[in-house]
């Protein structure tokens, strides 16, 4: 259990920063489905990685049976399967915690306010430039404009993300803004500084849209600053998260209520009480 859980943080991490074996399977899943699956992403390698520890503990049990005096290996058999319906439920109860957490989080995120500082992209106060609601200035690339989608269920959201940069310096980028659902950048616009007010965070611009970026040969600079010009689309991700999140827990609780009519099963019938068990 935990060599399991620090698996499952390591690649919770790589998950969390867009790197290592994560990243490599989401850019295989971009190139040949279009898109990718974080979760399935994610579980995929929490169970490839885990499965050592799963199999040492399969010799383990194996080892502990021929200790038991069974003749028919009655007991092992209803031992095991309450240890695999008590961890089902415990996974369940987990993720459903952990939906729980990432909902209770958003209420941590900022919100919308009025602007707090003027930040010229380029200019001295963009080196360290304070978080929250800020005013970028700065040329906007409405030609390099990317789209992200999230889908949950049968909802899906995109949002358009374009870089925002100091004039003629359009090849090396740090700061992004969001684009209104429904604006479509006039060419000339690119040519005059426009202001935008929005809620600026650090690293929060999704990994696979950076590497978009750098793959198309510009210089994204770290850390990477992004202009949200809604709080719903800052707290989007958290939902979709938690989403799959209670998803995955609903199907552990499942999984896990199958099993316990099992153990009543094979618990209610013994070796001995069927007319057709041999003595």
């Amino acid at each position: 259990m935990v060599w399991v859980l620090v698996v499952a943080l390591y690649f919770l991490w790589e998950a969390d920063r867009y790197r290592g074996l994560y990243a490599f399977l989401a850019e295989w899943q971009f190139e040949q489905l279009g898109h990718y699956f974080p979760i399935l992403t994610f579980a995929v390698l929490v169970i490839g990685f885990g499965s050592p520890a799963a199999w040492l503990m399969k010799k383990r049990r194996r080892a502990d049976r021929r200790d038991i005096p069974d003749r028919y290996g009655y007991a092992a058999a209803v031992s095991t399967s309450m240890n695999f319906r008590r961890s089902l439920f415990a996974f369940a109860g987990g993720l459903g915690g952990a939906a729980l957490v990432t909902l209770l989080w958003t209420l941590t995120l900022p919100r919308m306010a009025p602007p707090r500082a003027l930040i010229p992209v380029g200019g001295a106060r963009a080196v360290n430039p304070p978080l929250g609601p800020v005013t970028l200035r700065g040329q906007i690339l409405f030609k390099r404009t990317s789209v992200f989608a999230q889908n949950v269920v049968l909802t899906a959201r995109g949002v358009r993300f374009a870089p925002i940069v100091a004039p003629g310096d359009g090849n090396r980028i740090r700061f992004f803004v969001e684009l209104l659902p429904r604006e479509f950048g006039d060419p000339r616009a690119a040519l005059r500084l426009d202001d935008r007010t929005g809620l600026l965070m650090r690293n929060q611009l999704p990994g696979s849209i950076v590497r978009l970026y750098r793959y198309a040969g510009y210089e994204v600079e770290a850390p990477v600053y992004i202009l949200y010009v809604s709080s719903k689309t800052l707290r989007w991700p958290y939902y979709v998260t938690a989403a799959q999140l209670a998803i995955a827990a609903l199907v552990a609780a499942i999984a896990g209520l199958l099993q316990h009519r099992h153990v009543r099963s094979i618990a209610s019938s013994p070796p001995g009480t069927d007319p057709l068990t041999p003595e």
